[in-house]
């Protein structure tokens, strides 16, 4: 049986910042998280009429008040997803009770089957937006570094899933104007996808109110993510180990 690599605390959450600051600012939050936010309204609360109600309210009322920030550890995305959908339910209520109707619609937005429909559109549009996020960072990444391709040649690969790394080369060197090596371009891939892997983590982070290696690895887990991370992680840790021995085992002439 396979063992899984264990994220090390030191190596994986040293230079992880993480920015609760910027959930706690409620104009940046709704940024950062907005899309989730409508997608799981829309699945909770079936009347498109309703689910735009609910969802402006909330924008507005993040946006004009601040945000409770739950004290201690967890996971910011449970107590947003409570948010969110407590605010769906007294939408509801205030709105329909004075009225002499059926009240099925609430019945259905609390029934256990629309909850877990719903509780699948969170946890799949937050994931999204996690993804978005690390994956602009990783062109921002490029943007800032000289000779960089890591954006480019994992572009490539998504939009070219059957060519192999000739192939793949060739397209990249007609697009970035000059000649890349089928072997360079292997190297691009390998480099990126360890740093994209860095960055997914990063950003979970910053969604835990005080992360450890084990909360960062169930979020990754529970947003079906892990599987795709353990080995460019397991990687990442292997190169830094290397350059940790290599430096400690070479002479300080510095001095």
């Amino acid at each position: 049986m396979e063992t899984q690599p264990a994220i090390r605390t030191k190596s994986r959450l040293e230079d992880i910042s993480t920015e609760w600051d910027i959930i706690r600012d409620p104009a940046l939050f709704v940024l950062r998280y907005a899309p989730a936010i409508q997608r799981y309204v829309s699945a909770l609360v079936r009347n498109r009429h309703d689910a735009e109600e609910v969802t402006q309210e909330f924008f507005l009322r993040v946006t004009q008040h601040d945000f409770y920030r739950p004290s201690g550890g967890g996971r910011f995305r449970d107590y947003l997803k409570a948010a969110v959908r407590n605010a769906a339910l007294n939408h509801l209520r205030r709105n329909r009770a004075p009225k002499p109707v059926d009240f099925s619609i609430l019945q259905d937005l609390i029934a256990d089957k629309t909850q877990a429909t719903a509780d699948q559109v969170w946890t799949a549009e937050w994931r999204k937006c996690l993804l978005e996020r690390s994956w602009q960072a990783l062109k921002e990444h490029q943007d800032r570094s000289h000779g960089n391709l890591f954006h480019t040649v994992l572009n490539m690969l998504v939009e070219n899933p059957f060519d192999d790394s000739k192939a793949l080369a060739a397209r990249t060197s007609a697009l970035i104007g000059r000649p890349l090596r089928a072997e360079a371009f292997r190297k691009q891939v390998s480099r990126a996808r360890r740093l994209l892997a860095k960055l997914i983590v990063r950003e979970v982070a910053q969604s835990l109110r005080e992360p450890t290696t084990k909360q960062i690895k169930e979020e990754l887990i529970a947003l079906f993510l892990w599987e795709h991370l353990r080995d460019h992680l397991a990687a990442e840790q292997r190169i830094r180990r290397q350059k940790t021995a290599s430096t400690s085992a070479t002479p300080d002439i510095s001095s």
